[in-house]
């Protein structure tokens, strides 16, 4: 596509539209999530998105977190003033018995090769997630940085895609399947959200040059980053064995 005067142009507050659009029918086509594009922030990597989360919801709200986690996750809660409880891990996820005790009204997860653990949680151990947000209405921050890369032949079913209740933000970056450069990332908000960030954090300016926000729209829409994808998760498939499993 030909972009012309468009890429002078500052940037909408969320993204640009058709890299919200392209993202939208990626995730619908790879990860089974089906959002309008209106749902997806664009922002410059995680820790910015981060710092959104923290915002939407407030620092009078508790904050669970996987335990031993990415360090940055704690500290960019806290740094926004938020108390966050560090819920130990298992052999597939937090302990049953940690999210039972925990007073949490937001839990934020990587349910896919936790950093630094390399946990992953198993679809039980999702399900028991998406159960304790039902349980106490709580939401769940889905933070699936390093999925796309797995050596399964499928992806991983994602928390946003299992939910029955709008109970989970999915977050992802383009830093892992790309390169540590790039800092794009996205968030998808469900709908039970979206007017309390418009309300909140609408007058947010986009953190990602409109230049990069092109170019990422242009390689999903013409399928080059799948391929791309597909090209490492074939190799790493070789380098492990998997694919004589």
């Amino acid at each position: 596509m030909d972009y012309q005067e468009k890429i002078m142009i500052k940037s909408p507050n969320h993204g640009c539209p058709e890299l919200r659009q392209a993202l939208s029918r990626y995730l619908a086509r790879s990860c089974g999530i089906e959002v309008r594009p209106e749902q997806i922030i664009i922002g410059s990597g995680a820790e910015y998105l981060y710092g959104l989360v923290a915002q939407l919801f407030g620092n009078d709200r508790l904050f669970g977190i996987e335990n031993p986690s990415y360090e940055k996750i704690r500290r960019v809660y806290q740094a926004h003033g938020i108390q966050c409880d560090l819920l130990k891990l298992g052999s597939d996820g937090i302990q049953s018995v940690e999210l039972e005790q925990t007073k949490a009204a937001v839990l934020h997860v990587t349910p896919f090769h936790s950093f630094p653990s390399g946990i992953t949680a198993s679809t039980s151990k999702r399900m028991e997630y998406l159960r304790w947000a039902e349980k106490h209405g709580g939401f769940i921050v889905e933070d699936n940085y390093d999925a796309e890369l797995t050596v399964s032949r499928k992806n991983e079913d994602t928390l946003f895609s299992l939910s029955q209740n709008g109970s989970v933000i999915y977050l992802n970056t383009f830093t892992r399947t790309i390169a540590p450069s790039i800092r794009v990332g996205y968030m998808v908000l469900p709908e039970r959200l979206l007017a309390d960030f418009e309300r909140k954090l609408s007058f947010y300016s986009c953190t990602v040059p409109v230049f990069e926000q092109y170019v990422l729209a242009e390689l999903l829409q013409n399928g080059d980053f799948e391929r791309h994808i597909n090209r490492v998760r074939r190799r790493r498939r070789r380098k492990s064995g998997a694919d004589c499993l």
